[in-house]
């Protein structure tokens, strides 16, 4: 029984850290203006969920090109800052996380809040729906 929780104490290490790595590196790719590199941590599927403040949309492509639409450029980019406030694990292969995002722009800082849930699919930690909300500080 004690190898059984020590495992899953481990399942569960490995999954949190691996998760931060990934947001980790989300941060990295908006922040060098790479947005094909950032949208690597969604799920490539027409099930992706998007949720943002005015509408839900569905599909990987969907929420890519919505990304292109309003951060068209490095300036409307700006610097991105991730706050993981919360990560939770709900199975093996799930995790919810709760944080806040900033950017920094020269034409007006925004940021706003989101909840991501993470699944582990072919072996990699994916977000297969994204909730965020916007406001302007």
């Amino acid at each position: 029984m004690g190898t059984i929780l020590a495992c899953s104490v481990d399942n569960e290490k490995e999954g949190a850290t691996a998760i931060r790595t990934v947001m980790s590196m989300q941060q990295n790719c908006w922040n060098q203006g790479d947005i094909d590199c950032f949208m690597e941590s969604y799920w490539q599927s027409d099930s992706l969920t998007f949720i943002g403040d005015n509408s839900v949309t569905y599909g990987f492509e969907i929420t890519y090109q919505r990304y292109q639409t309003i951060y068209p450029d490095r300036a409307a980019m700006g610097q991105l800052t991730f706050n993981i406030i919360k990560l939770d694990q709900l199975a093996l292969d799930a995790y919810h996380m709760v944080g806040q995002w900033t950017l920094d722009r020269d034409s007006g800082n925004i940021g706003g809040y989101f909840t991501l849930l993470f699944r582990k699919i072919d072996d990699q930690w994916v977000i297969v729906r994204d909730h965020t909300s916007s406001f302007t500080p």
